[in-house]
């Protein structure tokens, strides 16, 4: 289960990282998925956390990481996964944010593009540490949800970091022990960082 948990705190690195992309999008659109990405990185940056969940759809990405299995859970059983990724994604993903960010220099974004119910955005994340100059690519994926744009996951180098999930995490837990063995990792990984 410290897989999951690895993989939870790389999807929230992820999230507050960085991303870019071309399209067919209105300005208004444009301008509301820049403010929505950049909302979430200074919120981190700046260890406003409270600021940075509400730039993050964490029910849409449950149900994304549970796919099919979704509707396999009672009404409680989403809230409590949904709350469990949450409480893991802000506990370990937001501070590895924060690190990575106050050596921010600039951020680079190329237009958005709306596709069916999701916007994708690129960015160039410039950072300068150590004396070297990294630039971070990053396209997030966003959806509406509660009346505005939140980040519902990120791709790196062509990869899916909720698909990655999906395949590395839910699915052989699934396999394993079903819906429950998901609720039980969750339960556990909440415990753990909660003891901290």
């Amino acid at each position: 289960m410290k897989t999951l948990l690895q993989a939870t705190a790389a999807l929230l690195l992820v999230l507050t990282a960085a991303s870019a992309a071309h399209a067919d999008t209105d300005t208004d659109t444009d301008k509301a998925v820049q403010k929505t990405i950049k909302s979430l990185i200074g919120a981190i940056r700046y260890s406003k956390d409270d600021v940075a969940a509400q730039q993050v759809a964490f029910g849409p990405m449950a149900k994304a990481l549970m796919a099919d299995d979704w509707a396999k859970l009672s009404s409680a059983e989403q809230t409590e996964l949904t709350r469990g990724i949450e409480k893991l994604i802000r506990t370990i993903s937001f501070p590895k944010g924060r690190d990575l960010f106050k050596y921010l220099d600039a951020m680079l974004y190329d237009t958005a593009r709306v596709e069916g119910d999701k916007a994708r955005a690129k960015s160039t994340v410039v950072i300068h540490r150590d004396l070297k100059k990294t630039e971070v690519v990053i396209e997030w994926v966003l959806i509406k949800d509660g009346g505005g744009w939140k980040v519902l996951d990120t791709v790196m180098m062509g990869e899916s970091t909720l698909d990655g999930l999906r395949e590395d995490q839910m699915k052989p837990l699934l396999a394993k022990g079903g819906t429950q063995a998901v609720l039980a990792a969750v339960r556990e990984k909440v415990a753990e960082v909660e003891k901290k």
